[in-house]
């Protein structure tokens, strides 16, 4: 009789585990691939299959008293098995989150830096030399501090106009303010 309560306990374990869904299989998620046991509740998974097999061991082995102790126990140990399966879920979720945030941080860094690459033309200031009358047009690109110096810098294209209006690219380079107010080519 021993015998067979022992067998038909074992038979229930074997029949449990698959349905309690342990299976630690990979699923395609949102967020990358999980575990498939990190798609349910495993605290009340364990719980409830916990207390279904303490109960079927308890009454196998002691009767309806054994039954009800081991459903308890049962009950108890299978929703803490169950708890630390969510709480690996959370670790897991929680590493997913931080590499998709760094990975975001480092297109958004990559973006920054490629638009600092790329010429920015600001609103360009004209004058007139007085003695020759020649009109002049400075185009600042690019403006930045240079950390190091704290000077305000910004590269510049230079064009000029004859008296037809026809334009020629006169110069290109830097301009820089120094933490003085002083301007000097860079």
């Amino acid at each position: 009789m021993f015998a067979k309560s022992i067998l038909v306990s074992v038979a229930a374990v074997v029949l449990a585990t698959p349905i309690g869904g342990c299976s630690t299989a990979m699923v395609p998620t949102a967020y990358g691939p999980m575990p498939e046991f990190c798609t349910q509740n495993n605290t009340a998974t364990g719980a409830i299959i916990g207390g279904l097999l303490g109960a079927g061991l308890g009454a196998a082995i002691g009767g309806g008293r054994g039954a009800a102790i081991g459903g308890a126990s049962g009950l108890a140990l299978g929703g803490l098995t169950g708890a630390q399966a969510d709480q690996q879920c959370r670790q897991l979720a929680l590493q997913r989150a931080l590499e998709m945030a760094a990975a975001q941080q480092a297109a958004a860094q990559q973006a920054a830096a490629n638009q600092a690459r790329r010429q920015v033309a600001f609103a360009p200031v004209e004058y007139v030399t007085p003695t020759t009358g020649q009109r002049h047009k400075i185009t600042p690109l690019n403006s930045y501090t240079n950390p190091a110096t704290k000077e305000t810098c910004s590269s510049f294209d230079e064009v000029s106009f004859d008296a037809d209006g026809k334009a020629t690219v006169t110069g290109k380079g830097r301009a820089c303010k120094g933490a003085d107010g002083t301007v000097h080519a860079g």
